[in-house]
């Protein structure tokens, strides 16, 4: 066999491991990554879930854009029916408040905050933009959604629970800020705490929780089940 047939005759062998080769390392389409089913973030409140009543919807929005108007932050309300396929709620959260690269928040500013439920898993999470924790701790966060949340939620009111989740942050970040919003109350426990001496440990105390739990990759967020 002459060099001209032998190279012929291997061609469609050449040819098909080729293919093979392109087919094993394409990487996947977007419509079958998991970032390609997050929602986009584009109102105040993003009811994607279809749980929240008109009048919760609406009050949120009003004191959402107040609070904006005021300083500039920037809260976010977001209900899914799922956090799949994500591993859990923290993990949505985090990828959700990206927006798409986006982010929550006027750019630059690390000053935006997502709080998101998601109905099948029973979940609600707070997710923190770091300008903020200054004022939506951990502790402040899950007592919110413990108390002021999670028993709304148990009775199918998922709009009254955000609702009085959201007043009570927006309250908070208000403020801390030195403002005052009409038509949002200011939280109790941040009124209580505003008279209250802190002995000097405590916040050393803090930062070093702080950075303990961040170098065992945790974050800022609540996440709270009901």
């Amino acid at each position: 066999m002459d060099r001209g047939s032998l190279i012929a005759s291997r061609w469609p062998l050449v040819g098909a491991l080729a293919l093979a080769l392109v087919v094993a390392t394409a990487r996947p389409s977007a419509a079958q990554t998991p970032s390609a089913a997050l929602p986009e973030l584009t109102q105040p409140v993003n009811d994607f879930a279809h749980v929240v009543d008109a009048t919760s919807a609406s009050e949120m929005e009003r004191m959402i854009r107040v609070l904006q108007a005021a300083n500039g932050d920037v809260v976010v309300v977001a209900t899914v029916p799922t956090f799949e396929p994500y591993g859990d709620i923290r993990e949505y959260a985090n990828k959700l408040f990206a927006n798409h690269g986006r982010g929550v928040g006027q750019k630059g500013k690390n000053n935006g905050l997502l709080i998101l439920l998601a109905v099948k898993e029973r979940r609600v999470w707070v997710e923190v933009g770091y300008d903020l924790e200054e004022w939506i701790t951990d502790g402040f966060a899950g007592e919110t959604s413990r108390d002021y949340m999670t028993p709304e939620f148990r009775n199918g009111r998922y709009g009254a629970g955000l609702l009085a989740g959201t007043e009570r942050i927006v309250g908070r970040i208000a403020q801390g800020r030195g403002v005052t919003l009409d038509g949002v109350r200011v939280p109790q426990q941040a009124a209580r705490q505003r008279g209250t001496p802190i002995p000097g440990w405590l916040p050393i105390l803090i930062f070093i929780v702080i950075l303990i739990v961040s170098r065992l990759g945790g974050g800022p967020g609540r996440r709270s089940g009901f």
